[in-house]
């Protein structure tokens, strides 16, 4: 499927509408879930509109799109970041009380807004090839070797990737939620 998207995102590229729906369709249900996985349950209506946001800037951004990784990766990166947008412009709001790692850490929900806010700064920080492995890998639920083949790497370079993104997220987490999300 990711030859076959490579090939509508470069006729979307184009302007050509018809490929772009197709990427829409193809996309739309797993760029829903990430969404939901990322903001977590309590923002189902917000998703809607998060994707259609991030669908607006893949068809804006398709032009400057370059072959040479995936689709998928290039859309979940586009998601991440409106996700990310949507976090950072209701920061305040007391919305994002909900765990998205549905841990207890502690009852004050203050603080599983913190920890989810802390968790998404510092995957930012990371170089883009390590967040797009992180985010495929246990964001978006793919096994190594289907995002070694999202990313167009090798499974080696992808292991690499993921451990190296571990390793410096592990430095930074605290260790309960290392565990639970990146199982270490």
């Amino acid at each position: 499927m990711s030859e076959d998207l490579n090939s509508y995102m470069l006729k979307t590229a184009e302007g050509d509408k018809d490929s772009f729906r197709y990427i829409a369709n193809a996309l739309g249900y797993k760029m829903h879930a990430t969404v939901i996985k990322i903001l977590g349950s309590s923002h189902f209506e917000d998703a809607d509109d998060i994707v259609q946001i991030s669908l607006i800037k893949v068809w804006q951004s398709a032009p400057r799109w370059e072959n040479k990784g995936s689709v998928e990766g290039y859309v979940y990166k586009i998601v991440f970041s409106t996700c990310m947008d949507f976090i950072r412009k209701y920061k305040r709001a007391d919305e994002f009380k909900d765990n998205y790692f549905n841990l207890e850490i502690t009852n004050n929900n203050d603080r599983n807004y913190e920890l989810r806010k802390m968790i998404f700064k510092n995957i930012e920080k990371l170089p883009k090839d390590q967040q797009e492995a992180i985010l495929l890998h246990y964001f978006s639920g793919y096994k190594q070797k289907e995002v070694a083949d999202l990313i167009k790497k090798s499974s080696k370079a992808t292991e690499s990737l993921i451990i190296r993104a571990r390793k410096k997220l592990k430095n930074i987490l605290p260790k309960d939620i290392l565990e639970e999300l990146l199982h270490v």
